[in-house]
């Protein structure tokens, strides 16, 4: 504990082995903030299966803005990319991805687009990217 000036008895309390560098403001109305500066914020890197199957996803999402309605119903646009979402949430970049999530995603999107002609390249690329999650 450190005392003030005026030897009041107030002071600085660090649980948890934690360190203080810096000033210190005491008194009455005294407040203080931690923030935690992380020396790499970028985390582990995400592996090439990830990153890959982040790619075919994103692919995938740039043709379906671009398709016509014509050629997928907006039921099966809306479930594909409904589907797309839970593929991304289910690959955090420090864990193992969510199996059956990405599964039952892939599943949902080429049930989606089976119908779509020009989505046919893409949705392959999808499921081969996806591959080592089946």
């Amino acid at each position: 504990m450190t005392h003030s000036p005026a030897g009041n008895g107030r002071g600085i309390h660090i649980s948890g082995g934690s360190t203080f560098n810096g000033n210190a403001q005491t008194g009455d109305g005294s407040s203080a903030t931690y923030v935690h500066h992380a020396g790499d914020t970028r985390g582990p890197a995400e592996s090439p299966e990830v990153i890959r199957l982040r790619e075919a996803v994103e692919e995938l999402r740039r043709q379906l803005r671009d398709i016509g309605a014509t050629e997928l119903s907006p039921a099966a646009a809306d479930a594909a990319v409904s589907a797309l979402d839970e593929v991304d949430e289910a690959l955090p970049s420090t864990e193992e991805p969510v199996r059956g999530r990405v599964q039952r995603a892939i599943f949902t999107i080429t049930g989606a687009l089976a119908s779509a002609a020009s989505l046919t390249e893409a949705v392959t690329a999808l499921r081969d990217a996806a591959a080592p999650w089946f």
